[in-house]
Protein backbone atom coordinates (compact mmCIF):
# COMPACT_ATOMS: atom_id res chain seq x y z
CA UNK A 1 0.00 0.00 0.00
CA UNK A 2 2.97 2.59 0.81
CA UNK A 3 4.26 2.14 -3.18
CA UNK A 4 1.01 2.74 -4.17
CA UNK A 5 0.18 5.74 -1.97
CA UNK A 6 3.73 7.28 -3.11
CA UNK A 7 2.66 6.07 -7.29
CA UNK A 8 -0.54 7.49 -7.00
CA UNK A 9 0.17 11.30 -6.71
CA UNK A 10 3.40 11.08 -9.12
CA UNK A 11 1.21 9.74 -11.31
CA UNK A 12 -1.72 12.21 -10.74
CA UNK A 13 0.82 15.49 -11.27
CA UNK A 14 2.00 13.99 -14.60
CA UNK A 15 -1.65 13.61 -15.92
CA UNK A 16 -2.54 17.32 -14.78
CA UNK A 17 0.85 18.55 -16.32
CA UNK A 18 0.25 16.74 -19.44
CA UNK A 19 -3.17 18.07 -19.09
CA UNK A 20 -2.51 21.80 -19.09
CA UNK A 21 0.30 21.08 -21.78
CA UNK A 22 -2.28 19.69 -24.45
CA UNK A 23 -4.50 21.78 -23.78
CA UNK A 24 -2.00 25.17 -24.36
CA UNK A 25 0.03 23.47 -27.26
CA UNK A 26 -3.09 21.74 -28.79
CA UNK A 27 -0.87 18.78 -29.77
CA UNK A 28 -2.04 15.10 -30.14
CA UNK A 29 1.47 14.15 -29.15
CA UNK A 30 -0.13 14.89 -25.08
CA UNK A 31 -3.25 12.95 -26.10
CA UNK A 32 -1.36 9.35 -25.10
CA UNK A 33 0.10 10.87 -22.03
CA UNK A 34 -2.67 12.05 -20.27
CA UNK A 35 -4.45 8.33 -21.42
CA UNK A 36 -1.12 7.08 -19.84
CA UNK A 37 -1.41 8.36 -16.58
CA UNK A 38 -4.80 8.27 -16.24
CA UNK A 39 -5.21 5.12 -16.52
CA UNK A 40 -2.26 4.43 -14.17
CA UNK A 41 -3.88 7.11 -11.40
CA UNK A 42 -6.70 5.12 -12.04
CA UNK A 43 -5.21 1.91 -11.23
CA UNK A 44 -3.86 2.99 -8.31
CA UNK A 45 -7.12 4.30 -6.76
CA UNK A 46 -8.73 1.17 -7.62
CA UNK A 47 -5.98 -0.91 -5.63
CA UNK A 48 -6.31 1.90 -2.72
CA UNK A 49 -10.27 1.51 -2.26
CA UNK A 50 -11.19 -1.21 -3.87
CA UNK A 51 -8.25 -3.77 -3.68
CA UNK A 52 -10.40 -6.73 -4.33
CA UNK A 53 -12.43 -5.05 -7.33
CA UNK A 54 -12.27 -8.07 -10.18
CA UNK A 55 -13.38 -8.79 -13.54
CA UNK A 56 -14.79 -11.77 -15.76
CA UNK A 57 -11.95 -14.45 -14.88
CA UNK A 58 -10.67 -13.26 -11.85
CA UNK A 59 -8.24 -10.42 -13.47
CA UNK A 60 -8.13 -7.86 -11.05
CA UNK A 61 -9.38 -4.00 -11.59
CA UNK A 62 -6.29 -2.50 -11.12
CA UNK A 63 -4.29 -4.92 -12.96
CA UNK A 64 -6.65 -4.37 -16.31
CA UNK A 65 -6.61 -1.00 -15.84
CA UNK A 66 -2.17 -1.40 -15.89
CA UNK A 67 -2.75 -3.53 -18.83
CA UNK A 68 -4.63 -0.85 -20.52
CA UNK A 69 -1.92 1.44 -19.90
CA UNK A 70 0.98 -0.38 -21.78
CA UNK A 71 -0.58 0.47 -25.12
CA UNK A 72 -0.62 4.05 -24.37
CA UNK A 73 2.78 3.96 -22.57
CA UNK A 74 4.26 2.31 -25.79
CA UNK A 75 2.77 5.08 -28.20
CA UNK A 76 3.97 8.13 -26.06
CA UNK A 77 7.30 6.54 -25.96
CA UNK A 78 7.33 6.02 -29.95
CA UNK A 79 5.65 9.50 -29.98
CA UNK A 80 8.69 10.84 -27.71
CA UNK A 81 11.60 9.13 -29.51
CA UNK A 82 10.31 10.73 -32.71
CA UNK A 83 10.22 13.95 -31.75
CA UNK A 84 13.18 13.70 -30.29
CA UNK A 85 15.18 12.72 -33.61
CA UNK A 86 13.17 15.45 -35.33
CA UNK A 87 14.35 17.76 -32.98
CA UNK A 88 18.13 16.41 -33.16
CA UNK A 89 17.63 16.63 -37.17
CA UNK A 90 16.21 20.22 -37.27
CA UNK A 91 19.36 21.18 -34.84
CA UNK A 92 21.89 19.57 -37.10
CA UNK A 93 20.86 19.57 -40.58
CA UNK A 94 24.67 18.82 -41.88
CA UNK A 95 24.42 15.44 -40.03
CA UNK A 96 21.53 14.34 -42.00
CA UNK A 97 23.58 14.59 -45.53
Amino acid sequence: MLVTGVLLPIFLIHFVVFALLGLKRRQPYYLALVVTFSLLSAAMVVRLLWPDAELAEGVGLDQALRWAAWPAAALSITWTVIRAVERHRARNPTEND
